[in-house]
């Protein structure tokens, strides 16, 4: 079903406008961060992404946060794991659209998500997350131990994502809905 879906989609004007300003979003977003001891960093990028998947759904959501996530990468200097933040962020947003928006976006009027719904979606996004950069990490850094170690920090990012999309996206819903 999803690749006859694809395979009929033809991007408008509109779409590429809407998936470029939703990966901007996530590019600029990510740059908004905490450093925590070790190196790490939490980052605002998950918000965005989990934010606008679940107003925007699947396509524009996943878009998004594979082309802002791999842009981040690549201005901010961790070209390392650029292809890794365009898959792994990319199916993430994917993910949290497709399971309270959609797939396509919502040119159909599509009813608002239940609370638990996005709470799934979170839920599921973040363990995808996680476990998408712990391989990157292994790959990239070469040590399966200091991916186990990095874990956390993705965690507390999604966790980070999390609260601020429960706070925003159930009020941005019912404004977007509208329009």
């Amino acid at each position: 079903i999803l690749q006859s879906k694809l395979t009929e989609l033809k991007f408008s004007t509109k779409d590429i406008i809407y998936i470029g300003l939703l990966a901007a979003l996530c590019a600029v977003a990510t740059t908004i961060r905490v450093k925590i001891p070790g190196g790490a960093m939490v980052h605002m990028g998950t918000a965005a992404i989990f934010t606008t998947s679940i107003l925007f759904g699947g396509l524009y959501g996943g878009l998004g946060a594979a082309i802002g996530s791999a842009l981040f990468d690549l201005i901010g200097g961790h070209t390392q794991y650029l292809f890794f933040s365009f898959v792994i962020k990319g199916i993430c947003g994917l993910i949290v659209g497709y399971m309270t928006a959609g797939y396509l976006p919502p040119t159909v009027k599509v009813p608002v998500a239940s609370m638990g719904r996005i709470v799934t979606a979170l839920l599921v996004g973040a363990i995808w997350t996680a476990f998408g950069y712990f391989l990157a990490w292994w790959f990239v850094l070469d040590s399966i131990t200091v991916a186990f170690g990095n874990i956390q920090f993705s965690l507390m990012t999604s966790a980070a994502g999390f609260v601020v999309a429960m706070i925003l996206a159930p009020k941005l819903q019912k404004y977007f809905r509208k329009r």
